[in-house]
């Protein structure tokens, strides 16, 4: 009889083990007592109470149980897993030791109720502990799961990514047969020879280990799970003999199959559920059941309540959200650029202009003919006409814009790269013009950044290695050793220069990319920081995208974690706090969730909620976040002529502000004190009877957005790529307020009111709006405005307000002297 196979099933840990094993099926270890250390390759990981890793197929590891440990194995099997998704390239990074997600405590409470079961005397079937499996797995897949058939990071453009997906649907379709490198390069017309360099390229294998590879997955897969012999396996699943099959199983397992198969199975019997725990065993597990109940998370419910003493307050240290990404300097030159500017700075606490590509050639320097800054005075005189404050980009920065992370609509060159010695003359030039133009005092109110094409070395490298695998840690301490010194050489040069104007001078970099390079930046502080110059700033870029390493492979994927940049921002100052290199201030001088310029998102309710949300979960933890960006100008091209074209910026082409433009003018009236700030607002006041309060019922984004080409999101069907669409009720109570009437005033922007997307959606998406169309969609896509009198009496005032979901609201609160 054949082993019965499951999709999930758990069993407890009840004491400490230490054992090296690997096996096909997924494993995720929960700890509920005591502590368990996982080696992964070299990496050691130290879990805790509440700790949650998982370990990959046919990936090697050590156990070590601790005396003491309580915990759970639960066991996925990746067969039945992979038939599910459609799909066998799979990959997981779920680990809480070395990542922060608010997927994790979703994950929790559904492994605690799955683990309730045991405890249960009334049996209600295995359906509903399927339904539990089904969820755990949801959860995992949506948020955790990273498919190593990805080609964000692995191939260089779509035509690359539809040839890799030729290849791999080929194999798959006929890996039970002797299909040959020639019968595949004769399918796609290629040459045997680039065929197979190109494998080997893009997919890290050469064509017969890719194939073997498949094999093996399906042959370890009857292995296990039917009686039949080592012949009857080896044929049914392509190889020619068995001989074959068990030297291909040998190089990989490092065993005879035959082996493998009476080893794994006698490991597999003895493990039954949780029927032999202990009583003193049971117990535990039950108490920390109860403390999860009792100081987990609650519930998610429709109603929030935040309730303060409107006499506590404290000084505001600030909203991080001071500047706005513009681009190209010379951008800036264009009318249509400065009236949009000049709007949001009107409107907005946006103070700071982020633009690069400042000493281009055509613009600044002929290296004939010496430098001519006159281009650049233009930009900057009119920015500090208009009290804005330069933030420039010095060095390699290209302009891109993008469909997908991983195809551009256009891509211009970056600036020139210049020898070190050209470099430091330039940036003398350009110093010595500036401080005479502008005096030491003003530039002393900047900021000057060096940005470095750090992604540049990995495709140098890769082109060098062609056809070698390397490891990771080789790979990037090579990159490291021959190639960052020259980082470090351009920005000492820069810092050196600007400092002899002033030390006051603010000068920093690189643009490290957060949920990318956590461990690129781990080596390159540990380099930094035995240098005798350090930053007055460290700057990183945010985009939702998650980058992990695996077996000397980089793999990426979205990420729909709603905390992700508060989270991001924890992992890298605990990297810089394990590194001991530090800067007087952190910068984000990128963020957005999204880093196409043609995703219908960027239009909606969904990014002002977005940004208001981070910009409340942010105050007060870094000095500057440079929203990217402001306007839509900066992708404007020819592949699109409509009102809207899902760019990120804040206002249209046309000038039409977008409720991501609302979400900072809303932070603006925001007041010098905070009363209270919690997840969905932030209460401000001025300690003389007035408060302004920012609120949202901000929406993460679904499972069904992971795998969603971004340009190919349409506006109609935004619904299914929002997580629920549940209207929040904010209670709001101030304690201790002055008796007597307050005027209430609220501004909001949701689906029914101020969104130019959803404005734009009822007038039928017209492509070609006249003059009067066009004024009306610029009226219509502004704040709704309602006002209400409250009397208060006792001290107490107390307000409801019932948010629709993406929504934004600001609430002017302010006390009425009529009595006098």
């Amino acid at each position: 009889m054949e082993n019965e196979r499951k999709l999930m099933q758990f069993y407890f840990i009840t004491e400490g083990e230490l054992s090296t094993h690997y096996h096909q099926n997924l494993e995720l270890f929960y700890v509920l007592k005591g502590n368990l250390e996982v080696r992964i390759d070299d990496t050691c990981f130290r879990l805790g109470q509440g700790d949650i890793i998982a370990i990959n197929a046919n990936k090697r590891h050590t156990m070590n149980g601790k005396e003491g440990l309580l915990g759970a194995r639960f066991e996925i099997d990746f067969r039945l897993l992979a038939e599910e998704l459609g799909t066998m390239q799979l990959l997981f990074w779920c680990n809480t030791v070395a990542d922060r997600n608010e997927a994790y405590e979703d994950l929790r409470r559904i492994l605690d109720r799955i683990l309730e079961r045991h405890f249960e005397r009334e049996q209600k079937g295995a359906l509903h502990l399927n339904a539990l499996y089904y969820e755990a797995l949801h959860i995992l897949t949506s948020n955790f799961m990273v498919r190593s058939d990805d080609a964000r990071l692995q191939v260089e453009d779509s035509q690359d990514r539809i040839r890799v997906q030729q290849i791999q649907n080929y194999i798959q379709a006929n890996y039970q047969s002797q299909i040959s490198l020639n019968d595949l390069a004769e399918r796609l017309y290629l040459s045997n020879a680039y065929l197979s360099k190109y494998v080997k390229r893009h997919m890290g294998l050469t064509f017969m280990e890719y194939l073997n590879n498949v094999r093996l997955f399906y042959a370890v897969d009857e292995l296990l799970y039917t009686k039949k012999n080592m012949t009857r396996i080896a044929l049914d699943n392509g190889f020619p003999t068995s001989a074959a099959f068990t030297k291909a199983f040998r190089d990989i397992y490092g065993e005879a199959p035959s082996t493998y198969r009476k080893r794994v199975q006698k490991e597999m019997e003895p493990e039954q559920p949780s029927a032999e725990l202990s009583e003193a065993e049971q117990q535990k597990i039950l108490e920390y059941l109860r403390f999860r109940e009792e100081k987990g998370l609650p519930e998610p419910d429709r109603e929030h309540v935040c309730e303060a003493d409107a006499v506590c307050y404290q000084k505001m240290e600030h909203v991080a959200s001071r500047a706005v990404n513009v681009g190209d300097a010379y951008l800036i030159l264009q009318s249509e650029v400065q009236n949009q500017l000049k709007e949001i700075r009107k409107n907005t606490e946006l103070c700071y202009v982020r633009i690069w590509n400042l000493l281009s050639r055509e613009n600044c320097f002929d290296g004939q003919k010496g430098y001519n800054f006159r281009k650049l005075d233009l930009v900057l005189d009119f920015l500090l006409e208009n009290q804005m404050k330069p933030y420039l980009v010095l060095g390699q920065k290209p302009i891109l814009f993008m469909y997908t992370p991983e195809r551009s609509v256009r891509e211009m060159e970056a600036t020139e790269t210049y020898s070190l010695e050209t470099f430091s003359g330039i940036i003398k030039a350009l110093s010595k013009h500036l401080v005479n133009r502008y005096g030491v005092e003003e530039l002393e109110s900047w900021y000057f950044e060096y940005w470095y094409d750090h992604n540049n070395l990995t495709r140098r490298r890769s082109q060098e290695k062609d056809s070698r695998r390397v490891e990771y840690w080789d790979d990037l301490q090579g990159e490291i050793d021959r190639e960052d010194w020259e980082f470090f050489e351009y920005f000492e040069t820069l810092y050196r220069m600007l400092k002899a104007i002033s030390p006051d001078i603010r000068v920093g970099g690189a643009e490290f990319i957060l949920g990318f390079e956590t461990l690129w930046c781990r080596e390159v502080f540990q380099i930094w920081k035995k240098r005798s110059i350090w930053p007055d700033f460290l700057s990183f870029c945010s985009y939702q995208y998650i980058a992990i390493y695996e077996d000397g492979k980089r793999y990426g994927r979205k990420s729909i974690d709603g905390s992700y940049i508060r989270n991001q921002v924890e992992i890298m100052r605990e990297v810089m706090a394990e590194t001991g290199f530090s800067a007087p201030e952190f910068h984000i001088d990128e963020w957005n969730f999204t880093i196409s310029n043609r995703n219908v998102l960027n239009d909606s309710c969904e990014q002002g909620a977005y940004i208001l949300k981070n910009c409340i979960d942010l105050a007060g933890d870094v000095d500057i976040m440079a929203y990217w960006h402001a306007l839509d100008v900066y992708s404007d091209y020819y592949d699109t002529d409509l009102i809207l074209n899902g760019d990120s910026g804040l206002i249209t082409r046309d000038g039409i502000a977008k409720p991501s433009y609302y979400a900072f003018t809303f932070l603006n009236k925001l007041l010098p004190n905070v009363v209270a700030k919690d997840e969905n607002m932030l209460i401000t006041t001025n300690g003389k009877g007035r408060f302004m309060i920012v609120c949202h019922n901000y929406k993460k984004l679904s499972s069904q957005y992971v795998s969603a080409e971004e340009d190919q999101i349409k506006v109609e069907e935004l619904d299914q790529y929002i997580e629920d669409r549940e209207p929040l009720k904010l209670r709001i109570k101030l304690n201790h307020v002055k008796n007597g009437n307050y005027l209430v005033r609220s501004f909001y922007i949701n689906r029914e009111n101020g969104s130019v997307q959803d404005i734009w959606k009822r007038m039928e998406y017209t492509s070609h709006p006249t003059q009067d169309e066009m004024d009306y969609l610029k009226r219509s896509a502004a704040p709704r405005l309602e006002m209400q009198s409250i009397d208060v009496e006792d001290g107490v005032l107390e307000l409801e307000n019932i948010l629709l979901d993406q929504e934004i609201r600001l609430l002017d609160i302010q006390y009425r002297y009529d009595s006098l």
